[in-house]
């Protein structure tokens, strides 16, 4: 994928202009190596593979793993901006990816496209078998330590589970000051710890000591509501019973499997209250992890990887498209 040549330097310019940085970068990039088929990883590459397309007749696969015009962290022109350009080169794609069933309809519905075909981030490994219930539960976190996860209300919440379960948070972020005060402002310090980020490739790894994954944003966007993040699906990899929001993507993948319970994140005695039926219930939470790798089996990269693999293929011959 031509973006991950200068994803870095265009970060540079994503606050200001990234369709600029994007387009130029890419633009050289894409006109030197004349791909056959444009893999358009976000948004902001997608007019560089329509220009593809129109020059030199690429075919284009638009990858909407998020929607960037419906991120809270962005102004209201900035997005308006966004939804303008997604809209205009859309029709472009002879395929359109998402990375969840609900973000699928979004997209179809509103610009009246083909159903895309659903590709899941799925877990790069699943584990043999799932570690056994720890008393106290050990509860996990994984990724960035960012406003809008929710972490502060995690934190609190944690005051009511002191003594019956701990939790980890292992990742990295402009917060990680702030929440560290925060535990020691609520007197969790032996229930909550920090430790590095693992490496990309050893994410499923580390988890897999830990009971519980939990992710419990609010969904203040829409975005954040139809995502199904890389987190939870290593979650499943490493055979975590999961706790996360209560919120559309969540559901679409964990709805009536037995891996979930789905959270109140509105307040920390909603978390607590949640993660307290887990407390309570160390078998439910072994069968829960039994769940989840059963589940994981089916949404693992490996498998993941072909489905995308057909999508191309369908780009290049249109009549075997796959839509689903």
């Amino acid at each position: 994928m031509a973006v991950n040549l200068t994803y870095t330097r265009a970060l540079f310019w994503h606050r200001r202009n990234a369709f600029y940085a994007y387009g130029t970068e890419l633009w050289q990039e894409v006109s030197e190596l004349r791909p056959d088929v444009v893999h358009a990883y976000n948004v902001f590459t997608l007019p560089v593979a329509a220009r593809a397309k129109a020059e030199f007749a690429a075919k284009v696969v638009y990858d909407c793993r998020d929607l960037f015009g419906d991120v809270a962290y962005f102004t209201s022109r900035r997005r308006r901006r966004i939804r303008r350009v997604e809209r205009q080169f859309i029709d472009a794609a002879d395929a359109v990816m998402a990375v969840s069933e609900p973000l699928s309809r979004v997209l179809e519905a509103r610009y009246r496209i083909v159903p895309p075909t659903v590709v899941y981030n799925g877990p790069i490994e699943v584990v043999s078998s799932a570690s056994p219930v720890s008393q106290p539960l050990r509860i996990l976190f994984q990724g960035g330590f960012r406003f809008d996860r929710n972490l502060e209300t995690l934190i609190r919440g944690m005051a009511a589970l002191r003594g019956s379960a701990v939790l980890t948070l292992q990742g990295f972020g402009d917060d990680e000051d702030k929440l560290k005060a925060l535990v020691q402002e609520c007197g969790v310090e032996s229930s909550v710890s920090f430790v590095p980020p693992a490496a990309p490739l050893e994410v499923v790894t580390a988890a897999a000591a830990h009971d519980v994954g939990v992710i419990c944003h609010k969904g203040d966007s829409l975005n954040l509501q139809l995502a199904v993040p890389n987190k939870l699906m290593d979650y499943l990899g490493a055979g975590l019973a999961l706790a996360v929001s209560d919120l559309p993507g969540h559901r679409s993948v964990l709805e009536g499997t037995g891996a979930a319970v789905f959270l109140d994140p509105s307040s920390p005695e909603g978390l607590a209250s949640g993660l307290q039926e887990l407390v309570d219930d160390p078998e439910r939470v072994a069968r829960m992890k039994e769940s989840s790798l059963s589940l994981a089996r089916g949404l693992e990269w490996s498998v993941q990887a072909d489905r995308m693999l057909e999508l191309y293929e369908s780009t290049i011959a249109p009549a075997n498209r796959v839509t689903r």
